[in-house]
């Protein structure tokens, strides 16, 4: 009766166990596919960002450009002559792209991210990413491409933290894992203690019940 209870509460350790680990890797698998969307988050901001910087410094050159052809037909100059529909033609896809952009980037940007760190790095971001683009609508183009290299520098920080958490991996994840780890230290024990404990009686036992040659050997009358 007692072997059979011992069998039967083996069986039921052996499943809760099972039953652990199995939602142990749920939670792995879940917060791995976490970090694989952060990473594409990453890689993506990385890419609007480059893309709306790039266009940026594209208009700014184009509008002094434009400028200086204007500056110089005014005063007279002998200089080739732009018009202005070739002009705004010439304008209209960077400024089709700063505006994707500067829309992707603001939409990824968490202003309320429960890390203050962060929180700050990203608030301080989007302030200087609604400076570029009011320089840009009060036709400042020399201050949006001085500003856009500074929000080129703003972006580095917010990429390299969030960078940071990939190779950290997420909040569930590092739990998991370290509960996974203790759970294996706590066995690996377990056993030790077991065989440690068992080792001097089984050596014990043995030594008891062992006969030497001389104690066998019949003894002379």
């Amino acid at each position: 009766m007692a072997t059979t209870g011992i069998i039967a509460l083996g069986a039921i350790t052996a499943a809760l166990v099972a039953g652990f680990f199995s939602f142990l890797n749920l939670i792995i698998s879940k917060e791995q596919k976490v970090s694989e969307f952060r990473q594409e988050w990453i890689d993506s901001l990385r890419a609007d960002v480059a893309q709306y910087i790039s266009a940026i410094r594209y208009v700014a050159t184009a509008n002094a450009l434009w400028s200086f052809h204007s500056d110089a037909e005014e005063n007279g100059q002998d200089v080739q002559k732009i018009h202005w529909h070739e002009h705004w033609v010439a304008l209209k896809v960077p400024y089709d792209n700063a505006a994707r952009a500067y829309s992707s980037i603001f939409l990824r940007i968490n202003t309320n991210d429960i890390d203050e760190t962060t929180k700050k790095l990203n608030l301080d971001f989007l302030h200087k990413l609604k400076e570029v683009r009011d320089a840009v609508r009060n036709d400042d183009y020399d201050a949006a491409a001085e500003a856009a290299d500074e929000l080129n520098e703003l972006v580095k920080p917010i990429l390299k933290l969030e960078w940071e958490r990939v190779k950290a991996g997420e909040a569930g994840y590092r739990w998991s894992r370290n509960v996974a780890i203790g759970l294996l230290l706590l066995g690996l024990s377990a056993i030790g203690s077991l065989f440690f404990g068992w080792f001097p009686l089984l050596a014990g036992g043995a030594t008891e019940t062992a006969v030497s040659p001389i104690q066998a050997a019949p003894k002379c009358e």
